[in-house]
């Protein structure tokens, strides 16, 4: 695929190159323990929260970065994406030998700071009503007092600081990460309080607050995603991976399924791997054959089959598929990011 249009963005292509590849490891990794393949090195706790927030830190948020360099909010310079990259490294590690440790805390602490400064380049975009951009500010700053309050919880209640992580996660899938997929895709823009109701609802119905008015606004959030990934450029199958996430927001939201952790983690990965990575990829891997690119979305769907039919459709084969799903998708970007290195941003 062609390199970013836009003089600079290479760097955000960078960082989020090499944060993929060890990432897709690390997940493909923690997907084997689960077939009885053990881990060549750390522990699953330590390991699976390096995977997480080297995804977010290192992956989508440099992508969301680069989409914003194409003709949305103003991105980090240079000099602030250095620190920002060194910053997710030493979270990265911290997180892998001690988990939410001194060194993870201070690294984090590093990266909220310039995500804060990104709400506040971004924050004139709240005056626009319909907008990809302006729920992007309140999103940030929500996840950021989310941040705390998983900290004070860690200890105290765990189940309660898993909630809270979950409402981190979904704020900035949601608000941040989703919009800018879709404006890559020139999905038509929805009306920003409507889309920012509808991320704040899943958040709170997916986190610590499963309740009726989260619950309908889930489901407003639902449509809006199917309605804009269906008329968003790309091929059939990139529209109909957007039009399952909108479904699934949708049936979760009406009440037709449970909520439930391996729901929640199927879902994560079905957004991210699926409509987003294949939106947002376009920097990250070059052109190839369209048959590539369905096998590929074929092994997210087995992945997150894999994750999420086990509470309703019990079979022993189900973890070999999962690992099996995430060894393929983690050859694939690993491939995709070498060879797109290789021939240069």
């Amino acid at each position: 695929m062609s390199a970013p249009s836009t003089t600079g963005a290479w760097r955000f292509a960078w960082l989020a190159g090499a944060s993929l590849g060890l990432g897709v490891l690390l997940g493909a990794m923690l997907r084997g323990l689960f077939a009885g393949v053990p881990l060549p090195f750390g522990r699953f706790v330590e390991l699976r929260h390096a995977h997480s927030h080297l995804g977010y830190y290192g992956v989508l948020i440099p992508l969301v970065w680069w989409a914003w360099a194409q003709g949305g909010p103003r991105p980090p310079g240079p000099l602030t994406t250095a620190v920002y990259a060194g910053a997710v490294l030493v979270a990265t590690v911290g997180f892998a030998r001690e988990g939410y440790g001194f060194t993870a805390i201070v690294a984090s602490t590093v990266v909220l700071a310039i995500w804060l400064g990104s709400a506040w380049r971004a924050a004139p975009q709240l005056r626009e009503l319909r907008s990809w951009w302006a729920p992007a500010t309140p999103s940030i700053v929500g996840s950021a007092v989310a941040i705390p309050l998983v900290a004070v919880y860690f200890q105290r209640d765990p189940a309660l600081a898993g909630e809270l992580v979950q409402l981190f996660l979904t704020l900035l899938l949601f608000g941040l990460v989703v919009p800018a997929a879709l404006a890559h895709r020139q999905a038509p823009p929805p009306l920003a309080p409507l889309w920012l109701a509808g991320t704040v609802g899943a958040a709170l119905a997916l986190g610590p607050w499963p309740r009726l008015p989260a619950l309908v606004c889930t489901a407003v959030l639902g449509g809006q995603i199917l309605w804009a990934g269906g008329r968003s450029q790309g091929p059939w199958d990139l529209r109909a991976l957007w039009g399952l996430l909108g479904i699934g927001l949708l049936a979760f939201g009406l009440g037709l399924v449970d909520e439930s952790h391996a729901l929640a983690v199927a879902g994560l990965h079905l957004a991210i791997l699926g409509p987003v990575l294949v939106s947002l990829g376009r920097p990250l891997s070059p052109r190839g054959p369209r048959w590539i690119c369905l096998a590929y979305e074929v092994a997210v769907l087995a992945l997150t089959a894999a994750v999420a039919l086990p509470q309703w459709l019990p079979w022993a084969g189900w973890p070999k598929v999962g690992a099996a799903a995430g060894l393929l998708i983690a050859t694939s970007w690993i491939l995709a990011v070498l060879v797109r290195g290789w021939r240069g941003a």
